[in-house]
């Protein structure tokens, strides 16, 4: 199972070695250690024979050697004889591929110039694309969110879609960003997306024009609540800047006054570990206990490294985190500091659980691709592994609050003059009947289409000068859509948002 973006450590140089162990360090030469017979054994008949004293190094310490000679075999079997005709650069990849698959590990992956470039773009303050977050489960690329206003959400898409195709071409069973490397492009470029949507049969294909998409990773403002200011930092991911535009966030809100803080981690998938490094270094004091530790592995060897904070006393005022499931990685890295070495509140429901580490590694044999490859763990304060596979799952809130219904509701769009009609059951029916509600009808929300339901898109449709049918259509769902945005965007809407604020207010 895939974790969305993953928690990079930096950029080591590597160098691999198939042996089973360094024969010049590990296994020093026979004659270091076993002296020859005629030396120390003048009888050669009391004295054993040498060869069974001291075995050789290759005894002791066998090597793994590449079978060049078998893999050029099968290569050139496959190549010349296979029916598809595969070519040598799609075996020589294949081959890689196979042993990255080995592995088991979703999170060590090979970038190819383009998808590395892909990569690397996720981390800055804009990209070219169409303006959603993906997610790769269990193989496939789902839609996590679609940016209000963008080309994917002027288009139709939406939070749960799983891209199947980009311009026709089939992305099933390719890897992950070289899924993503099709999805972007160059600004102003047209792109058809093939989407398949629960509860609507084949692929749904949405056609839209790549732009530049704002991706700013540091968001601030404050409430004031009952006569006390809160200051609030949404971090979007840990890139390039996120660090010092965190920094100035925070000097500006304290130069306001703040009597709080609340730093918003919801659906932040990581990033690098030197911003959160940077970031936990401006709200926690060095008393001696690491924030959080590393362990990196590099030919047979685990070094642990640990970080300390750098304040000496601590904040004047509180604060506190907020998380979701999709908060991973580098994210779980800065919440749990804050919850174990800080002793902050978390807020919000149980993390996604992401306890290892990647860096990218330079291939010379091909200039532009890289190896992003997991190097080791990392540990929080109290020497937990957060990881879904052996740790502990997560990072678990002090404060659990999920989502009401109203929150995980979705727009809905519909295709060419497609219509949902009255005296029907719909999925799409039912989250459409949640806003409605939202707009102040009162409606069931089954998904059956009655007619207090025909009632509300009637009333709708009127007074918004549209053709009056009393079923939903593409115009009435653009009403309908904008209101579900208006109360998702407005801050008092968002229950985890304001346990946060209830806590600090001690409401």
């Amino acid at each position: 199972m895939f974790r969305k973006i993953m928690f990079i450590f930096g950029v080591l140089a590597i160098s691999l070695t198939l042996a089973g162990c360094d024969t010049e360090n590990e296994c020093p030469v026979v004659e270091d250690e076993c002296p020859l017979v005629e030396d120390d054994c003048p009888d050669p008949i009391v004295c054993p024979n040498l060869d069974e004293v001291c075995p050789t190094a290759a005894e002791i310490c066998p090597v793994v050697a590449f079978d060049d000679e078998l893999f050029q075999e099968v290569l050139e079997a496959l190549e010349s004889r296979h029916y598809t005709e595969p070519s040598r650069e799609l075996l020589i990849e294949g081959a890689i591929e196979g042993m990255i698959n080995i592995l088991d590990d979703p999170f060590t992956t090979y970038f190819d110039s383009s998808e590395a470039a892909s990569y690397i773009a996720g981390y800055g303050e804009t990209y070219v694309g169409i303006g959603v977050v993906v997610q790769f489960l269990d193989e496939l690329v789902v839609i996590q969110s679609v940016m209000d206003g963008g080309p994917a959400d002027t288009a139709g898409l939406r939070a749960n879609d799983i891209i199947v195709e980009v311009d026709g071409i089939n992305l099933i069973g390719m890897a992950f960003y070289e899924i993503i490397g099709y999805v972007i492009g160059d600004e102003g470029t047209n792109v058809n997306i093939g989407v398949v949507r629960n509860g609507i049969d084949g692929i749904l294909t949405f056609s839209m024009t790549r732009a530049v998409i704002s991706n700013p990773t540091v968001e601030y403002t404050s409430y004031l609540v009952d006569g006390e200011l809160i200051g609030y930092i949404k971090v979007n991911t840990f890139g390039d800047l996120t660090a010092s535009l965190f920094h100035a966030a925070i000097v500006d809100l304290e130069s306001d006054g703040i009597d709080s803080l609340i730093i918003d981690l919801r659906v932040n998938g990581g990033g690098y570990l030197t911003a959160v490094l940077n970031m936990l270094s401006e709200l926690l004091v060095d008393d001696g206990v690491e924030m959080f530790a590393t362990e990196s592995y590099y030919d047979g060897d685990i070094t642990r490294t640990e970080y300390f904070g750098q304040l000496s006393t601590a904040k004047t005022y509180d604060i506190v985190t907020l998380v979701n499931g999709n908060s991973a990685s580098a994210s779980e890295v800065f919440a749990s500091a804050m919850q174990e070495h800080g002793g902050y509140t978390v807020v919000g429901v149980t993390t996604f659980g992401k306890g290892t580490m990647q860096t990218d590694m330079s291939l010379t044999a091909s200039v532009g691709d890289s190896l992003h490859i997991t190097i080791g763990k990392w540990f929080t304060s109290d020497g937990n592994w957060v990881h879904y596979d052996g740790g502990t799952d997560g990072v678990v809130p002090d404060v659990i609050q999920e989502l009401n219904e109203y929150e995980k509701a979705y727009k809905v769009f519909l295709l060419n003059d497609e219509v949902i009609m009255y005296d029907t059951v719909d999925d799409r029916t039912a989250n459409v009947q949640l806003v409605l509600n939202i707009m102040g009808y009162s409606v069931r929300t089954d998904g059956y289409y009655d007619t207090s339901t025909r009632n509300a898109v009637m009333a709708i449709q009127t007074n918004n000068l549209l053709t009056v049918t009393g079923n939903l259509d593409s115009d009435t769902l653009e009403i309908i859509n904008e209101a579900l945005n208006i109360y998702q965007n407005d801050s008092d809407n968002d229950s985890q948002l304001q346990a946060a604020i209830d806590y600090l207010t001690g409401n």
